[in-house]
């Protein structure tokens, strides 16, 4: 029948005159004049180009293109300079007397030291200012101040007390008024607000005269409900200090000088709108900035805090008027990233409107960027076939055949996540470290990679971001059912005449929690489900809401297992995550105890010293990895399709994102 011809035979003609089509779009939309990078996006969100906070990959990399950060990670993986050229660290530490006289004999007796313990204290200075002992030290140091707080015991520095704050009202404008009438005032030695409605208070001296005075004005302000609580003493204050310098070049696409305001400003408005950027915990650490000097950005921080200086890796740097002039529409819930975007100090500007496509240019000249927005796979392909799309980033499915292809280079960035089955090792059966360990052995979650990723990701034992210095590269366990099956049998698990594991009567049964509504993770549970149960392990699967996952079950620790897509961060401080102190009450869901492992925390998120960290870190992993708290499943992939003639090969460099593609041009 001619109808069923059609079908058979003006179907493939369709779907050629489809791809010419997409092309000849392709082709309209390329510019005639001059070297242009296409790169094509199929993502179904709009960008948003707020460079802080990302929703998509066209976003990332506009951001990185348009804008510069003080700090980035290097292809190495090392720390690298971009706008800052150099950084350096020097602390101030801070002790308290009941008069004068005691802070001035502790100055002496530190001054009557010799040369060498100073220097081996790292001491500049100490000077005594009332009846306070101020020190100054050439570096970040947590064991001077200890020190010296033995050596000056019998002058009898007073502890510093922290009182927290929490009321219903603004933190800021109560705290403000009292203590501009407060007969007890100079007993406050530094003050730290969390959002609008609490703050806590480092006090020493008198301190319960100022409790009791503090105390008084909100009982005459009932409906404040306010709640004071002393939460830790401390023996004396630290107080970290960070300072840049600028790059002579460092200017903006305008011409002007990019300058310690600048940086001020957009990292104050970061902490205004709550966004949740990579190190945001250590911006809010920040006590002050000194702005005196243009090109010498200066911030102090309220405690020694190790990873402080990755909060600044990737963080744009806008201009401190754009900030100043756009501040409160930001707030208001609008974008003016897009209708009035700011001027950035990066290799490219923006140049036009955005609607289906997005131009960057040069202002010194070379190749420009166009991305193609909301493009479906038939066009991008299409456009890459006949050299009128450079750059795409290709589906799991298609990465495999890519690679095949003449011309085309496949570049893979660090992975962003992962997806991990998280264990509740304080509740049966997963208490047991041989139950969680012979999981792991067996399931072969490489075969996962090729049927969930298509090849498209990796299995990433550690707990660091791949890449990063401190990174170790732990291989990955392999799996041995025969091995998982008798460290079943050792732990008391018999099976029986179905193959599955019972001990005293009860089968090995554990309930894994995942996410409703996400037909992928329910998928992917399921899958586990019947692989475990070739080891005669019983897995339910149950669905929950996120919230209810996060807000409920995991907090009150009422769970066995739960399978989460968690993000590598930058920090090296894990301290939250796998601390004892967190294990009842706090984000170590997996309920890990473990002395060692406390130590080597501890010690991480305090240490600054490149090399240290790299080795604290991979001591770090190897205790804890050795405890099983969890499961990496695998990390997604992040891959770029580049046509390997998009440019001239001397404007092509190395790497995996287009700033560093374009790097040759700089």
């Amino acid at each position: 029948m001619l109808w069923t011809r059609w079908i058979i035979f003006g179907l493939p003609t369709l779907l050629a005159l489809l791809i010419v089509w997409a092309a000849l779009q392709s082709v309209a939309s390329r510019d005639s004049g001059g070297d242009e990078l296409v790169v094509a996006s199929g993502e179904g969100v709009p960008p948003t180009l707020n460079p802080f906070l990302p929703m998509t990959t066209v976003d990332r990399e506009v951001a990185a293109l348009v804008h510069e950060p003080l700090l980035r990670i290097g292809a190495t993986g090392e720390l690298e300079g971009a706008l800052a050229s150099s950084w350096s660290w020097t602390q101030q530490t801070r002790f308290w007397f009941s008069n004068a006289s005691f802070a001035t004999k502790a100055a002496a007796k530190l001054k009557a030291l010799s040369p060498e313990q100073w220097q081996l204290w790292q001491l500049q200075e100490a000077v005594a200012v009332d009846a306070e002992l101020r020190l100054q030290l050439s570096a970040v140091n947590t064991t001077t101040g200890p020190a010296v707080h033995e050596l000056i015991s019998e002058f009898g520095p007073l502890p510093v007390e922290v009182l927290r704050v929490e009321l219903n009202g603004e933190a800021r404008e109560h705290h403000e008024f009292f203590m501009s009438g407060a007969v007890e005032a100079a007993q406050v030695k530094g003050v730290r607000f969390e959002g609008s409605t609490a703050y806590e208070l480092q006090v020493s001296g008198e301190t319960v005269k100022f409790f009791e005075e503090l105390n008084k004005y909100f009982r005459n302000l009932p409906d404040l409900e306010a709640r004071l609580r002393f939460v830790r003493r401390v023996p004396m204050q630290d107080r970290p200090r960070l300072e840049w310098a600028l790059r002579e070049d460092a200017v903006f696409q305008d011409g002007s000088a990019v300058t310690a305001a600048d940086v001020e400003a957009s990292v104050n408005l970061v902490l205004s709108q709550g966004w949740p950027v990579d190190g945001v915990e250590a911006l809010r650490l920040i006590e002050a900035w000194d702005t005196s000097a243009p090109r010498r950005p200066r911030v102090t921080f309220r405690e020694v805090y190790g990873p402080a200086l990755m909060a600044f890796v990737d963080l744009p740097v806008l201009p401190h008027r754009w900030v100043e002039a756009y501040a409160k529409r930001v707030a208001a819930g609008e974008n003016p990233f897009i209708d009035l975007p700011p001027v950035g100090a990066g290799i490219f500007q923006l140049d036009g409107d955005v609607e289906r496509s997005l131009f960057l240019s040069r202002k010194g000249g070379g190749a420009r960027v166009q991305f193609l927005l909301d493009q479906n796979p038939m066009s991008i392909r299409a456009g890459f076939a006949m050299n009128r799309v450079d750059v795409f980033w290709p589906g799991s499915g298609s990465t495999a055949m890519l690679d095949r292809e003449r011309g085309v280079t496949l570049r893979s960035a660090p992975p962003r996540n992962r997806l991990l089955v998280m264990w509740n090792c304080r509740k049966a059966p997963l208490n047991d470290l041989r139950v969680r360990e012979a999981l792991a052995l067996g399931l072969d979650r490489e075969a996962l990679v090729q049927e969930w990723l298509q090849g498209q990701g990796s299995v990433v034992e550690g707990i660091f971001q791949p890449g990063l210095w401190f990174a170790a590269n732990v291989p990955n366990q392999a799996v041995d059912r025969a091995k998982a099956r008798q460290m079943l049998y050792d732990a008391g698990w018999v099976p029986d005449a179905a193959g599955m594991l019972s001990k005293n009567g009860s089968a090995l049964r554990i309930e894994l929690l995942t996410v409703a509504g996400n037909a992928q993770r329910i998928n992917l549970a399921t899958r586990l489900q019947e692989l475990w149960r070739e080891l005669g392990v019983e897995l339910v699967v149950k669905a929950v809401p996120w919230d209810e996952m996060l807000d409920r079950q995991l907090p009150s620790r009422q769970f066995d297992a739960a399978l989460m897509g968690l993000n590598f961060e930058r920090s090296w401080d894990q301290m939250e995550f796998w601390h004892s102190s967190r294990a009842r009450r706090g984000m170590n869901f997996a309920g890990i105890e473990d002395g060692g492992l406390d130590t080597l925390l501890t010690a991480l998120r305090v240490e600054q010293d490149p090399v240290k960290v790299g080795e604290l870190a991979q001591d770090l992993e190897t205790r804890l990895l050795a405890l099983h708290p969890f499961l990496s499943l695998f990390a997604g992939g992040n891959v770029v399709a580049l046509r390997e003639n998009a440019l001239p090969e001397t404007q092509i460099g190395n790497g995996f994102n287009l700033r560093q593609i374009l790097e040759a041009q700089r």
